[in-house]
């Protein structure tokens, strides 16, 4: 076990908050317009191996987004195992938007 408590079990987690462990996500704000197509949210596993640009890029190649999703936790996975013995959390939302009045 490594020392310190990874983001996804430290929220919520009231007894490891006692002793200082605070979950920090990482959140950016964007102003949408008619040319946000979808968004995405995902868990650092996801970006571990692969940029923000390469996972928007192949999930706009996608209308459906579970199967953006899919191509996603597939390359994810494999990257992983390509650079380690075990891979982290790969959890990917993918919502798209197209058409939203904004």
């Amino acid at each position: 076990m490594y020392p310190g408590t990874a983001f996804t079990r430290s929220v919520g987690d009231s007894t490891a908050e006692r002793i200082g462990v605070v979950a920090d996500p990482e959140v950016s704000k964007v102003q949408l317009t008619p040319n946000h197509l979808f968004f995405i949210v995902a868990s650092d596993g996801v970006f571990e191996f692969l940029s923000s640009q390469a996972v928007v890029n192949m999930a706009a190649r996608y209308t459906d987004p579970r199967d953006a999703c899919a191509a996603i936790a597939g390359e994810s996975y494999k990257l992983w195992l390509e650079h380690e013995s075990r891979t982290d959390d790969i959890t990917i939302i993918i919502v798209h938007i197209k058409g939203l009045n904004v």
